[in-house]
């Protein structure tokens, strides 16, 4: 047998009548060839969803796989991987629908080695109406029922149909669908205007890491080691998956055109769940080549804009292949982490001990920076980090560094 060329991978909990769509919509697929599979995990579900799938007639290979006990979604992700034989890992959520074009738009899409194909993920649909949907999502609810001739709410119950498997079959569902209305998607929106869909000039491509709707090399997510069973709450596992990928070469690109819909569902978090991430993903990535990562998990504590912190981005790129910048590195990466500790952590430091080291070291870090500035530039990074100072030990630095500069030009002066 040929090597399969593509692997869908589809980890589900309690999703079973979402989870049905998402197989009808893969029936309706315009690529008919018979080099896919369909990995379909359950990751401990108590709705009958393996019933389900023994049932359901699937134009491609399907491989259904039960957990037992829920371990979070990374440990179900790569339960599907290890069975998987594809060449291609096409990772597409429980919920979500596909449109027509959506696995040969994915495997087209890998005309070069190394690619993480990032489909569109932020387009929403209601093909379920259930009673404990959030406030929010009852009024994006309310924006699109008329678009579904919808009745008035009181006479839907839990789990009420609102799309059936013959619409899905044989419409469009894009018109039923709307945008997903948070602030980061319109970041995220603004930086493939600016930047473009290669990503040209923006060193932070792992932000667009959604596994909803992302194709990658197989083998390249082997030799990255997979999600990280360590990250159980909802969220930052593929954020985590895309830092590895970035670091170890693969070129970002997002494929807007390669569709597919959410169907809105009650929330499946925790309101801890964030702090939980950042603080993980802050402590997992303490290190001077990965601090973009706390930059990103605390810009908007931080106020940095999307300019700036990829202007700090690229100058640490800049700086780091020299040894002898390292220390100012380290400096940066103990004041963004004093910081973080103190906003998600604050019972387990104050950062007294990076304090006392910056005010031991500070005229040799205000006559390097300038030393740096001199020969390097990277006003984005000195910015950034007199920012840090300001926020983490009311350090004036950008004061220290203007007298230091006039001192200078009055000596040659």
């Amino acid at each position: 047998m040929n090597q399969l060329k593509a692997s869908i991978i589809i980890p589900s909990y309690n999703a079973r009548e979402r989870l049905y769509l998402n197989l009808v919509a893969l029936n309706c697929q315009s690529y008919d060839d018979d080099d896919v599979e369909v990995v379909v995990i359950d990751n401990g579900s108590n709705d009958n969803t393996m019933e389900m799938l023994k049932c359901f007639e699937l134009k491609y290979p399907m491989k259904a796989i039960r957990i037992e006990q829920n371990r979070g979604i990374a440990y179900g992700r790569n339960e599907g991987i290890l069975n998987s034989e594809g060449e291609i890992l096409i990772f597409h959520d429980s919920d979500m629908i596909a449109s027509r074009d959506f696995i040969k738009q994915h495997i087209d899409a890998h005309e070069q080695p190394g690619m993480v194909v990032c489909g569109l993920f932020w387009k929403r649909i209601f093909t379920y109406y259930y009673k404990n949907l959030t406030e929010n999502q009852i009024i994006n609810f309310n924006r699109v029922r008329e678009k579904l001739g919808l009745q008035r709410l009181s006479i839907y119950w839990d789990a009420y149909p609102l799309i059936n498997e013959e619409l899905v079959k044989s419409e469009d569902l894009l018109p039923y669908s709307f945008d997903l209305d948070f602030g980061f998607i319109d970041d995220l929106k603004e930086i493939i205007r600016q930047y473009g869909r290669n990503f040209t000039e923006y060193y932070l491509p792992w932000r667009f890491c959604i596994t909803n709707n992302l194709s990658v090399e197989r083998q390249r997510v082997m030799d990255v080691g997979m999600f990280d069973t360590n990250i159980v709450r909802y969220g930052y596992e593929d954020y985590d998956l895309g830092v590895r990928l970035y670091k170890s070469g693969c070129k970002f690109v997002m494929a807007d055109h390669i569709l597919s819909l959410h169907q809105e569902h009650p929330a499946n978090y925790r309101s801890d769940d964030l702090v939980v991430n950042i603080n993980f993903m802050c402590d997992k990535y303490n290190n001077i080549y990965f601090i973009d990562v706390p930059l990103v998990c605390m810009s908007d504590n931080l106020g940095l804009n999307r300019v700036n912190l990829n202007g700090i981005v690229k100058d640490i790129y800049q700086l780091l292949p020299n040894v002898e910048y390292h220390d100012i590195l380290q400096l940066f990466s103990d004041v963004l982490q004093a910081i973080r500790r103190r906003f998600f952590s604050p019972l387990e430091d104050n950062g007294r001990e990076v304090l006392l080291e910056v005010i031991k070291k500070l005229d040799y870090y205000v006559k390097k920076i300038l030393r740096i500035e001199k020969k390097e530039g990277v006003s984005f990074f000195i910015k950034g980090l007199s920012m840090l100072l300001k926020q983490a030990f009311n350090i004036d630095f950008e004061r220290l560094l203007k007298a230091n500069r006039q001192e200078r030009k009055g000596s040659y002066e």
